[in-house]
């Protein structure tokens, strides 16, 4: 009978078979569908299903029920319980995490990790044959499955992949299931009740006579056209006897109160007892295996069998018994048992699944429904909290945290250890909501060993919320309350303890310009840690970069750098391999800083971090961007901002922002650059030394090339104040003083200009690289009153600053001895100095000065070559990074795993390059990039 509903459902499943059509022409569609209970969505869901495979697609199903609905990726195993372990290879091995919660494997950490591996398996499987992924009862759906469902409808453009997601209207399904519907290719489809003259239909179907146009508005006004409704009120109505006629209005009207479940009661009350305890145990733990249904209705196995098939005669489970008709029917049954014995049930289904060893995660969805408090649960949480919490799954592990946390059983100790992993997790997604959790432990441990990690991470969790002057203070304190105890020679975990603590404080220090006195002081004091364990690596690492801000020796520095760099057997973070690459480029080594900084980036891309991977793409960015390398840099810069803007949204991470400037400013626009710098907006952003320089040094360009050096030069002493009021006495940290002489002079201010330079040149020579010799050759020449003199200071400045790879620099010393020659009347060698560096600016694509240095080549007796434009240049800087991957022999998918972009990203980056390019395919592209190299 129920099938018949569908008789009222052409629209909808012309709707669904014109979604699949699109879907198997690689134009990824998803539909949601909406409509309350019994409508007939699930009906409908398993008619398309049929219609689906029929035009080719490979059809996964899932239906999400409420004990699933508090896990970590439970729609989603269920989906795909039954892939093909050849699929789960590349990237897509990360998606093993979502689909065995008892295995932990060799998984990467971080929640998108396990997103990007899902991804990539969609990918996999669509490639083979059009997919069909159909979620019903989403309502359901633990919130773990609907973000990743988000994430792959952000990339379903080019898959040959269709999903519909089912909702009954009326539960509440939350911001991550309404928020679906909003994505360009998901259209929502109400399913709306039956009409009139379905009823009618379906009545005459039900009931072997067309009705009386009373009886058929009866029935429908008694359903609301809702055909469970009506199927379970013709039910009735036939087993009575009913005729369809005028005069048995009212016996419709009788019959129709509570139609479903007076209909489901009825079935089982002239059934045995045994027939009722097995439905209702089947409700609680499900139609399979039977042993279990046995045990939970406690009931002899052997009726188990017979009992289902009893309930599939009864309209109470479908035909194979794998489950109910409806979710309705399910719950009329549940509503048939007294409160406290459903949570009673609840708690024996647990207890029973654990006794049989199922994974952590399965038992503790039933304990998420049931107030039941044994001592038994507590520890099956935690095992679920940490097996969720590998898996990337954090929402699902505070789940489990928080219903453990509220069991009278726990001790004092392992309340805390609880509050301690919520803590942790908080950090990952809510860094300000774990602080308070944190404050609250922290002042209710005393022992000064176990305070120490939860101080660590407290910093950790502090940094992002800009709050790590308030993790300052507290390790500081840590720190002497755990020296009070461990004395002057403390064993190894002691020391370890100590390490941790004072890398967390030294990183912690280094965030903020107020604290970063005492990061350097700090770092100043410490010996060299031996380096055996990560956070003696990082705390190198930081004692590397703080004592290269400080302007130490050189050679410790870059000592310390490399032992970082060159200890393969040590796991580190990012942190800790940024920290030596900052050290390595202020120490003068900028080759081995881009080192670092790539082993950075393979790492974060063979874990899917997308935090840190954006976070390095910014610093190699503004690494490039000083070594005149613009068009990598404005290709990291573009790619770290891609996808911070579509994986981290609420992430405020400036860096690539203040490179793309940066490379605009370089290129002559300084329009453009302003109109980037507009939209960097972080509290308290000059608080915040590193960014923050950086973002002054590219305002401060643009404010010069807009024609106000006066505002220019307010940012540069800002800088100046800020590094001193921070104690940063190296020169090379920011390089604002020389852009700040060369303001001075053209501003008329010589005197001063001339003073900084004496002042810079004095600190200039406790830190000897080559680069800060070559910048002090160029003010020097910049300062110098008589044009002769200048000659000779620029001239070295231009060897120094070419040899060291300092090439925008290099490009202004050429520039401004290219001027100075004119004046004395050498036209012949600026002719020549000039043209070379015009050479060095082209090739490095710096456009901003280009215009004046060929007016002076013409002013010296000179013609200016014309550039050949490259239509290389024509490319934005993702298409330039995918374009040399692909000439690089790598292929769409690899690209895209390595960029964190879709597969549709890709293809649109070289289709766009082929056009502009004008060439027809990878062959001619490989040609055309080698030939630019």
């Amino acid at each position: 009978m129920l099938g018949r509903v569908l008789l009222g459902r052409t629209e909808e499943l012309a709707h669904l078979e014109a979604k699949a059509e699109l879907a198997t022409g690689g134009r990824g569609q998803a539909v949601l569908l909406r409509g309350p209970s019994g409508i007939g969505k699930t009906q409908l869901l398993r008619t398309a299903e049929q219609r689906f495979a029929m035009q080719g697609m490979r059809v996964l199903r899932a239906d999400c029920t409420e004990v699933g609905s508090g896990s970590g990726y439970a729609a989603v195993r269920e989906l795909f319980h039954d892939v093909d372990e050849d699929l789960l290879q590349g990237a897509a091995r990360w998606a093993r995490a979502a689909l065995s919660p008892g295995d932990d494997g060799d998984q990467p950490a971080g929640g998108y990790a396990v997103l990007h591996g899902l991804y990539w398996l969609v990918v996999g499987l669509s490639g083979e044959q059009p997919l069909a992924l159909i979620v019903d009862d989403a309502h359901w759906a633990d919130n773990s499955s609907l973000r990743w469902l988000d994430f792959l409808l952000r990339r379903a453009e080019n898959l040959r992949l269709l999903v519909v997601i089912a909702q009954r209207t009326g539960l509440a399904g939350g911001e991550l299931l309404a928020g679906l519907s909003a994505h360009e290719c998901c259209t929502a489809l109400e399913v709306a009740p039956l009409g009139p003259d379905d009823v009618v239909e379906l009545i005459a179907a039900g009931l072997d006579e067309a009705p009386a146009p009373a009886f058929a508005a009866r029935c429908t006004d008694v359903s609301g056209g809702n055909p469970l409704l009506l199927d379970r009120l013709l039910g009735e109505l036939r087993r009575k006897g009913v005729q369809p006629d005028a005069q048995s209005v009212e016996l419709v009207q009788e019959l129709g109160r509570d139609v479903l479940t007076a209909s489901v009661l009825t079935a089982l009350s002239k059934q045995p007892e045994h027939v009722t305890a097995v439905a209702r145990a089947a409700a609680v733990i499900g139609t399979r295996p039977l042993h279990r249904i046995a045990a939970l209705g406690q009931v002899p196995v052997r009726s188990v069998a017979p009992a289902l098939s009893v309930l599939a005669r009864c309209d109470v489970l479908d035909a194979d018994h794998t489950g109910f008709v409806h979710d309705q029917v399910r719950t009329t049954i549940l509503a048939g048992i007294s409160e406290e014995e459903l949570h009673a049930t609840r708690a024996r289904a647990a207890r029973l699944l654990s006794d049989e060893g199922e994974p952590a995660e399965a038992v503790a969805g039933h304990l998420l429904l049931t107030p039941v408090d044994e001592p038994w649960m507590q520890p099956v949480l935690r095992d679920a909290a940490a097996s969720a919490g590998r898996r990337g799954s954090a929402e699902a592990a505070m789940n489990y945290l928080q219903r453990a946390l509220g069991s009278k059983w726990l001790d004092a100790d392992t309340r805390t250890r609880l509050q301690v992993d919520l803590a942790g997790l908080l950090a990952q997604i809510d860094p300000a909501s774990a602080l308070p959790t944190l404050r609250e432990v922290l002042g209710r441990v005393t022992d000064a060993r176990a305070r120490t990690p939860l101080a660590a991470l407290f910093a950790r969790a502090a940094q992002p919320v800009y709050s790590s002057h308030e993790a300052v203070d507290l390790l500081v304190e840590v720190i002497d309350q755990l020296d009070a105890v461990i004395g002057p020679e403390p064993g190894p975990a002691d020391q370890e303890l100590r390490t941790l603590a004072e890398s967390a404080l030294l990183m912690a220090a280094t965030d903020e310009c107020s604290t970063l006195p005492l990061a350097t002081a700090r770092a100043r004091a410490m010996t060299d840690p031996p380096g055996r364990s990560g956070s003696e690596m990082l705390a190198l690492s930081l004692m590397a970069m703080l004592s290269a801000f400080e302007g130490g020796s050189v050679e410790t520095v870059l000592r310390r750098a490399r032992r970082v760099m060159e200890t393969p057997d040590i796991p580190v973070d990012g942190m800790t391999l940024l920290g030596a690459s900052l050290a390595f480029e202020l120490a003068g080594d900028v080759d081995s800083a881009l080192a670092g900084l790539e082993r950075t980036l393979a790492e974060t891309r063979r874990r899917a971090e997308p935090v840190m991977h954006v976070m390095a793409l910014g610093f190699r960015a503004v690494m490039q961007r000083r070594r005149g390398e613009l068009a990598e840099a404005a290709a990291d810069a573009q790619t770290a901002a891609d996808v911070a803007g579509q994986e981290l949204p609420g992430l405020l991470l400036t860096l690539p922002l203040i490179t793309q400037a940066g490379v605009f400013a370089d290129l002559g626009e300084p329009e453009r650059a302003a109109e980037l710098l507009g939209l960097v907006v972080r509290p308290r952003y000059e608080e915040f030394g590193w960014e923050w320089y950086n973002y002054a040094l590219v305002r401060a360009k643009v404010s010069r090339q807009l024609g106000d050096s006066a505002a220019a030069l307010d940012m540069l002493r800002r800088c100046e104040r800020s590094m001193a009021e921070a104690g940063i006495t190296n020169p090379m940290y920011v390089l604002w003083w020389p852009e700040a002489v060369d303001v001075l002079v053209e501003l008329g201010r010589r005197d001063e200009a001339a003073e900084l330079v004496a002042r810079m040149g004095e600190d200039v020579k406790r830190w000897p690289i080559p680069k800060a010799a070559g910048l002090i050759a160029l003010v020097t020449g910049l300062v110098a009153e008589d044009p002769k003199d200048a000659v000779a200071p620029l001239t070295a400045a231009v060897e120094r600053l070419e040899g060291c790879g300092a090439i925008p620099d290099r490009i202004r010393a050429g520039h401004r001895l290219g001027q100075v020659l004119v004046r004395t009347g050498d036209v012949k060698q600026a002719r020549q100095v000039l043209r070379a560096t015009m050479d060095v600016a082209n090739r490095s694509g710096e456009r901003a000065e280009l215009a004046e240095i060929g007016r002076l080549v013409v002013a010296a007796g000179g013609r200016v070559r014309s550039p050949s434009d490259s239509p290389v240049d024509a490319l934005t800087g993702s298409e330039r990074r995918v374009s040399a991957m692909a000439a690089d022999g790598l292929s769409n998918r690899a690209i895209a795993e390595s960029l964190f972009v879709s597969l549709r990203t890709v293809e649109v980056h070289l289709t766009s390059s082929y056009r502009k390019l004008g060439v027809s395919g990878r062959a001619e592209l490989t040609a055309i990039l080698r030939a630019e190299r």
